[in-house]
């Protein structure tokens, strides 16, 4: 009797067990965009649901569905498993308009500000080098006081100023980007940016190929910024500010250093896949 009663006991627990297990393997998560945008055509909700589709392919190989609700110009997005939700609901209404950029370093800076050094003191550090790759540091709680600064100083025709995070601490990179003849490159350039891993060095990397008809473009742009910044942005923030240590002839661009396969993964889902044709907002 008391055999039977424990072989009961042990179904009901494995049971509950295994429903545990079942439940977390097939939740789901549904996330719901809505046009910003009043004048929405199918095609171009369409071709927003094909862009949106592709960056969550490129960014993971979890299951999702997309459904299109047409008459309020929402599409419905359905995650199952554990996708990092924070993460994609930024990648369904991020624009993702991507530039590269030549950049000032903290002298030519100041010799744009007619030699005005006050800009620095609101700053969190002292930059020792009139060449450091960025302008300067600030808490994410400071960005706020920073911009309202930047949009008195007037000097938004030759530039503007693109924020980007310190992976390291959490605090906030400033770029001043040279916006006086726009970017060198933009997305419409790209050909492709794809994730991969580096053969020798085991890092993660994305590698960044442009179109034929840009190819003579980057190579002057490299060969004119030897030793400088070039920014890459999406949607005015810096996601990699790396420095040109020879000219590129090849037409390519690798990204590498102290970033996540999750940091990469996004970047790649948002390069490789084009601009959203609208604006989307999340619908709470």
């Amino acid at each position: 009797m008391k055999t039977i009663l424990f072989f009961l006991i042990a179904i009901f627990i494995f049971g509950i067990i295994a429903t545990g297990f079942t439940n977390k393997a097939n939740t789901k998560n549904i996330i719901l965009i809505e046009s910003v945008d009043k004048n929405v055509s199918p095609v171009t909700l369409s071709q927003s649901v094909e862009i949106i589709s592709n960056r969550l392919k490129d960014y993971s190989s979890k299951k999702f569905e997309i459904n299109v609700i047409p008459e309020k110009n929402q599409i419905q997005v359905v995650l199952y498993n554990n996708w990092n939700l924070k993460e994609v609901e930024k990648l369904l209404i991020q624009k993702g308009s991507m530039g590269f950029y030549e950049t000032y370093d903290k002298k030519s800076l100041t010799e744009l500000l007619n030699g005005d050094t006050k800009f620095y003191s609101l700053f969190n550090n002292s930059i020792d080098k009139d060449s450091a790759t960025w302008i300067g540091k600030a808490t994410i709680a400071n960005v706020e006081k920073v911009n309202e600064y930047l949009k008195s100083i007037g000097i938004d025709k030759k530039c503007k100023f693109a924020w980007s995070l310190n992976s390291e601490n959490s605090e906030m990179l400033l770029y001043a980007l040279k916006s006086d003849k726009g970017a060198i490159l933009n997305g419409n350039d790209v050909e492709s940016v794809k994730f991969g891993i580096d053969k020798k060095t085991q890092q993660y990397e994305v590698k960044i190929n442009f179109k034929p008809s840009a190819v003579q473009t980057w190579a002057e742009a490299t060969k004119r910024n030897m030793g400088k910044v070039i920014a890459v942005i999406i949607d005015n923030d810096v996601y990699y500010a790396p420095v040109v240590m020879s000219v590129i002839d090849g037409g390519k661009c690798i990204i590498t250093g102290n970033l996540t396969k999750a940091q990469l993964l996004y970047f790649t889902a948002l390069g490789d896949n084009g601009e959203l044709p609208i604006d989307f907002k999340l619908v709470k």
